[in-house]
């Protein structure tokens, strides 16, 4: 179902990882919503069609992410919404743009992040929720209807 991802699609995660790290450090820290109990994480990354995606877990947020692998895929404005159709269904982003890593979309898990005490926590809801991005929903049986005789 996933393409391995490549030493260049590791190395693009670890970038982006690195960059919120450093926004966390240089920005975010002294704000009301940074959670110091927590850091930056990327969790469950794949190569899904020409995006990697995953679960970015910082500080100040929780959201799913989509890195584009070639040009051109991410074309509207940075801070406006866009959608993608995943196998769970249409999924609403925002678009982002960091230095290194360049354009990529999110959708907000969690924010601020004050319910996570500790980073385990925050990691095992991010890899519970990676999953269900990429499985098609179960149809619900049809409830039986009364019937008369």
């Amino acid at each position: 179902m996933f393409d391995p991802m490549s030493p260049e699609d590791l190395a693009r995660v670890a970038t982006l990882e690195a960059e919120f790290a450093r926004i966390g450090e240089e920005r975010m820290k002294d704000i009301g919503l940074y959670n110091h109990a927590l850091k930056v994480e990327a969790v469950g990354f794949r190569r899904w069609e020409d995006w990697l995606a995953g679960i970015l877990v910082t500080p100040w947020f929780m959201n799913f992410v989509m890195l584009p692998t070639k040009d051109g895929q991410i074309t509207g404005v940075v801070g406006t919404k866009t959608h993608l159709d995943l196998p769970r269904g249409d999924i609403i982003f925002t678009i982002g743009e960091v230095d290194d890593s360049g354009a990529y979309l999110s959708s907000s898990l969690y924010s601020p992040m004050g319910r996570f005490d500790v980073q385990a926590v925050a990691v095992t809801t991010a890899w519970a929720a990676v999953d269900k991005y990429f499985k098609v929903p179960e149809a619900e049986e049809p409830t039986p209807c009364n019937e008369r005789l």
